[in-house]
């Protein structure tokens, strides 16, 4: 933005698809089975999955399901683990843990549902729970290029939407640490929530578009 001659150049946010914004809490959960009085959490690592989301997941799992219900969003390669470590649950608890190998238009549901993200710092990964207005627990990965997704977690954090965790300080122990501080302190999460709601671009693909569609003197 810096670079670009002053008023030819816009801030429209990162387009989110349309599919997944369709969805209301309530439709969210109820698609995905999940009771309306329980907090969830989703957690994601990207399409693939991460391991080390995955590993302290899997490592703080029988604490976390006592205090929310864990959408878990493994990547493929990792869904068999995930499945053997549901099973080792109390069964009382194993419905509280929904490990999914992949999730496409079902994302939709499950960050309409949720009341916090655990995730990875790129754009999409931040933008997508923002324009639900959902807080987010970052965990930026530290090989991307130019350091950019620490770069988008700063950015998130500055604005009150998130808090960050970083990927040298991830394991069980922390995050069960930091996801249930933010359960148990209702008000926090709450600020953090309207944060995100305030940050989030939901409209930002068609902005876009009428951008595009106006240069093209099509508008």
């Amino acid at each position: 933005m810096r670079t670009m001659p002053r008023g030819r150049a816009a801030v429209t946010g990162n387009p989110v698809r349309g599919s997944l914004l369709k969805w209301t809490r309530a439709e969210g959960r109820r698609a995905l089975g999940l009771a309306p009085d329980v907090p969830v959490v989703l957690v994601t690592g990207g399409s693939q999955g991460s391991e080390r989301i995955n590993g302290a997941t899997l490592s703080g799992l029988s604490r976390l399901v006592r205090r929310a219900a864990v959408v878990h969003h493994t990547g493929p390669a990792y869904l068999p683990r995930a499945q053997a470590q549901r099973a080792l649950l109390p069964e009382a608890d194993r419905a509280r843990y929904q490990p999914h190998g992949y999730l496409h238009d079902e994302m939709g549901a499950a960050l309409a549902a949720a009341d916090l993200v655990v995730g990875r710092a790129g754009s999409s990964s931040i933008a997508e729970p923002l324009a639900f207005g959902v807080p987010l627990v970052l965990v930026p990965f530290g090989a991307a290029m130019n350091a950019h997704q620490a770069a988008n977690a700063r950015a998130a954090a500055e604005l009150g939407a998130a808090v960050i965790l970083p990927e040298s300080d991830l394991d069980g122990d922390r995050l069960v640490s930091v996801v249930t501080g933010l359960l148990d302190d209702p008000s926090r999460l709450g600020r953090m929530a309207a944060n995100a709601k305030s940050a989030g671009r939901p409209e930002a693909a068609d902005t876009i578009a009428r951008a595009v569609l106006a240069l093209a003197g099509c508008a």
